[in-house]
């Protein structure tokens, strides 16, 4: 990934797919573009996810569907969304 946007959530209620949810509306916001992987730490990702198969997690949107990768190097309660080539980014189209 070569752009991401990080994202700070520590709330123990929420979910996981409403934690990256607003950060994956902030990054197509700010770029025009659905990112299509999101980076957390391995005790956030739990046993699902794991370094190779990633979890999917759909979000509320269809077009938003994001690969959520185990990763060490990410600290706890941060989640690191972007593009990471081959997943299929999809770009918004520009209104009217």
């Amino acid at each position: 990934m070569e752009i991401g946007l990080l994202w700070y959530d520590s709330d123990p209620k929420r979910a996981l797919e409403d934690k990256i949810g607003p950060a994956v509306e902030r990054y197509r916001e700010k770029y025009g573009r659905w990112p299509n992987t999101c980076y957390v730490h391995p005790q956030v990702a739990g046993p699902e996810a794991g370094q190779e198969s990633g979890l999917a997690c759909h979000l509320k949107k269809p077009e938003a569907v994001i690969r959520v990768v185990s990763a060490p190097n990410v600290l706890m309660h941060h989640f690191w969304v972007g593009e990471s080539a081959g997943q299929g980014a999809k770009k918004e189209s520009a209104p009217g």
